[in-house]
């Protein structure tokens, strides 16, 4: 398997991850809040994984297209979409209203957003340094 896979399905998962860890500080009556109840537990986890999973789905194709040797594009990427899920379901509290529970879909696709804007800044750093990795070669080049 190929390292920006690698790279990707790590990132991924820790996209998907992050509104159940970020939950955790406040104990388990606030992660208790995501879970759905014991009826309904298999549909109502694919529904919240429906839509969680919409940013890692960017942050890993912004790993495919990431270069050696830093990566750029999915290291910006997952960093904003990780911290804009933790910032955003840490004081996501359900039982304040009763259309609390809307913000469980609107939460991913606004990550999904700052992945996305995540992703093209890392593309153009990346595109910038190798664009300055070749000048610098093309300076310090013998024959030129």
């Amino acid at each position: 398997m190929k390292t920006q896979t690698k790279i990707g399905l790590l990132a991924g998962s820790l996209c998907l991850a992050i509104p159940v860890l970020s939950r955790l500080p406040r104990g388990s009556d606030w992660v208790a809040q995501y879970l759905p109840d014991e009826g309904h537990f298999i549909s109502g986890t694919l529904l919240f994984g429906a839509f969680s999973i919409i940013p890692a789905i960017i942050v890993f194709f912004t790993a495919l297209i990431s270069k050696s040797p830093l990566f750029l594009p999915v290291v910006i990427s997952t960093l904003t979409t990780i911290t804009m899920l933790a910032y955003w379901h840490h004081n996501n509290d359900l039982a304040a209203d009763a259309q609390a529970a809307i913000s469980l879909f609107f939460i991913p696709i606004y990550a999904a957003c700052f992945a996305i804007v995540g992703g093209a800044v890392g593309i153009g750093l990346q595109s910038a340094t190798q664009l300055l990795q070749k000048r610098t070669e093309q300076n310090t080049d013998p024959k030129a």
